[in-house]
């Protein structure tokens, strides 16, 4: 099994957290709302043998440092900005962007506004995802109440039926060890993110991956952002039956058959 190792880096002055795996082009990927970069860890020992992979704790996440003011980034352009920064340091060459979620939809945008990307693989991503209202989000650090408690029925209902049980397990986890700031920043940004406009700029090779039982970021949604893709040398969307938001974490080893693939294909 090839070995994780993690280290500190700073960026903007914090100290941010990152894993590294593997040897080879350099894929940086993106773990989902409120998470850590823990949850790519079967994908990442899945790729090692052909490909180094990163991933950071972003700011105010697992060991990374918050921002100044124990702030953390409620904004999807913001959070793109500090990853190109991350990855400066970094990797240090041109990389695939890959992510979940929120992180998918970062990769496109990063696809779109960051010339070192050279692919995007974005997992449940999508280009305008209108998802959480402001009271919602407003009650994520509301004294009287418990995320960790209010959020898990939620969270578990976006896991796939086909999720191995280590992943079932460490989606459990994720809501127990929940930050509340950090998950309300991400979900703000989330929810308020639409890049819709800038789909047309991507010029880079992307795969779109759906979990087909994920109700939060619809197929619907998926297909819609693919139709946006109109300059995308190579364009894949894939559908995953039996999983849901969470596909690395809920089936390592079948995303990175699909990414290998797909990487072949676009000759990466």
């Amino acid at each position: 099994m090839a070995e994780i190792v993690g280290r500190y880096v700073e960026v903007r002055g914090r100290q941010a957290y990152y894993e590294a795996c593997g040897e080879g082009p350099a894929i940086v990927a993106i773990h989902t709302a409120g998470r850590e970069g823990r949850q790519w860890h079967g994908v990442m020992q899945a790729l090692a043998g052909r490909y180094r992979v990163f991933v950071p704790d972003l700011p105010g996440h697992g060991k990374s440092w918050p921002l100044a003011g124990n702030a953390c980034l409620q904004d999807a352009h913001e959070i793109a900005q500090w990853l190109r920064e991350f990855a400066a340091v970094t990797v240090q060459d041109r990389f695939i962007i890959t992510g979940c979620s929120l992180g998918g939809n970062l990769s496109l945008l990063l696809a779109a506004v960051a010339p070192e990307v050279r692919a995007a693989v974005a997992l449940q991503g999508c280009d305008h995802t209108p998802t959480f209202t402001e009271t919602a989000l407003d009650l994520m650090t509301h004294p009287q109440v418990s995320l960790m408690h209010a959020n898990m029925d939620f969270s578990m209902s976006l896991v796939g039926s086909t999720a191995t049980p280590e992943g079932r397990a460490f989606s459990e986890w994720g809501v127990l060890s929940i930050i509340p700031v950090a998950q309300q920043g991400d979900l703000r940004a989330y929810g308020r993110c639409d890049i819709r406009s800038l789909m047309d700029k991507v010029k880079v090779p992307v795969l779109l991956a759906h979990g087909s039982e994920d109700w939060l970021a619809s197929r619907e949604m998926v297909e819609a952002t693919r139709g946006r893709l109109v300059n995308a040398p190579l364009l894949r969307m894939v559908p995953l039956p039996g999983l849901g938001h969470f596909p690395h974490l809920e089936a390592p080893g079948r995303v990175a058959d699909m990414m290998l693939t797909f990487f072949d294909e676009a000759g990466l």
